[in-house]
């Protein structure tokens, strides 16, 4: 019987860590097309990441570390593992390949990872560097994110990181995705969205905290014409949500991407809506979104999907919010459904577009429920908000 053979020995500066990265990269044939200077510390390895990133076209990298078991004894390798484990850490790009024009399923489903393994003894300051780097917290609603910029200081830059952090016994884990110019264009801030301040602010916080009234059957519905934004405010929605969500989005026609940790999958004539989402529902995503209902088969296994606890959101052509809660009622009737409603105008003489937000409340006499303007708590109805 052989003796299993020793860990290997992992690079331990940031200099070795990079240059072994650059290697790997040039292996997989993902050359950087600008190398960075090799970094002599943390700081400038955390800067140095976004720079090969931004050169090699990866979609998102993620600096990380795991306990697994220690094949090769009991011992603890570190004095942060537990016994019969060790910790590995390292740096992992990803890249995604194109997907064909006529695609039928999940886009952006083919991600090629190229990895690059350090000594954990690097984890923990290369972490607490990119925090640092990427000005973490700033934005005191998102405490865990962070940005940067590349190149940076532009106005304008080619690319936009979106920098998320989560921290646990071993470190801090990172994760930075990429957002190329059309990628910002197609997934807006709700704030950008020519809606009322007030309720431009509610839906936001709505999306970000994850109200639980998405997941209690109150189903999102974006009514208007084609035409007037309704596609843009669904990546809206999207994009506002907090990160580690897991969320599933259905769409005729993909803009920007693939959104980053969205899965997204095209429908048209070869899959519908409908079939799309009762996949959907068999994964138990935490929320749907769909462009664009077409049938009440598609609407109804939507209402499905909410009343079983999955928040969701659907584009829907409907000239006035009311014929957008007819849908519903005749979908599903019977069921006391109360939805949300975004609806979308555009003034055909100016081209200006608007947005308001409504909501059901119970008729006088109770006996029914009818569409009325959002109001605040405490407050009064929101009007439109032209841009």
């Amino acid at each position: 019987m052989t003796n299993p053979s020793p860990n290997p020995v992992l690079p331990s500066t940031p200099e070795a860590v990079f240059a072994s990265l650059l290697k790997h990269l040039e292996d997989a044939g993902r050359a950087s097309s600008e190398v960075p200077t090799s970094p002599k510390t943390p700081e400038a390895l955390a800067a140095a990441l976004f720079g090969v990133a931004a050169g090699t076209g990866a979609a998102l990298f993620s600096v990380w570390a795991a306990e697994d078991p220690d094949e090769n004894g009991d011992e603890a390798v570190t004095e942060d593992a537990e016994p019969g484990t060790r910790i590995n850490a390292g740096i992992t790009f990803f890249f995604i390949a194109e997907d064909a024009p006529d695609r039928v399923g999940l886009l952006g489903a083919e991600r090629v990872p190229v990895r690059q393994a350090m000594d954990y003894a690097l984890y923990r300051p290369l972490g607490q560097a990119l925090s640092a780097y990427a000005k973490r917290g700033a934005d005191p609603k998102l405490p865990l994110r962070g940005n940067v910029s590349f190149p940076a200081g532009a106005a304008d830059p080619d690319l936009m990181f979106r920098v998320s952090f989560r921290d646990d016994d071993l470190g801090t884990w990172t994760t930075a995705l990429a957002r190329n110019r059309e990628t910002r264009k197609a997934f807006p801030s709700i704030a950008s969205l020519p809606l009322a301040e007030d309720a431009s602010a509610f839906l936001e916080k709505y999306f970000r905290e994850l109200d639980k009234a998405l997941f209690n059957g109150q189903l999102v519905l974006l009514t208007g014409v084609s035409g007037t934004g309704r596609s843009t405010t669904l990546r809206a929605l999207m994009d506002a949500l907090p990160d580690n969500v897991n969320a599933l989005a259905a769409v005729e026609d993909p803009k920007g991407g693939t959104g980053g940790a969205i899965g997204m999958v095209r429908v048209g004539k070869e899959l519908t809506v409908a079939q799309a989402v009762r996949s959907f529902l068999r994964q138990d995503p935490d929320l749907i979104f769909a462009d664009e209902v077409r049938t009440l088969e598609d609407l109804r296994i939507l209402c499905n999907g909410a009343l079983t606890g999955h928040g969701t959101v659907c584009v829907l052509e409907a000239k006035t919010p009311e014929d957008g809660y007819a849908w519903l009622t005749e979908a599903m009737p019977g069921l006391p459904l109360l939805p949300l409603i975004v609806h979308h105008t555009r003034d055909a003489a100016a081209g200006t577009f608007a947005m308001t937000l409504h909501e059901t409340k119970p008729t006088e006499d109770g006996t029914a429920q009818q569409v009325v303007p959002w109001a605040p708590p405490g407050g009064a109805g929101v009007g439109t908000a032209p841009r």
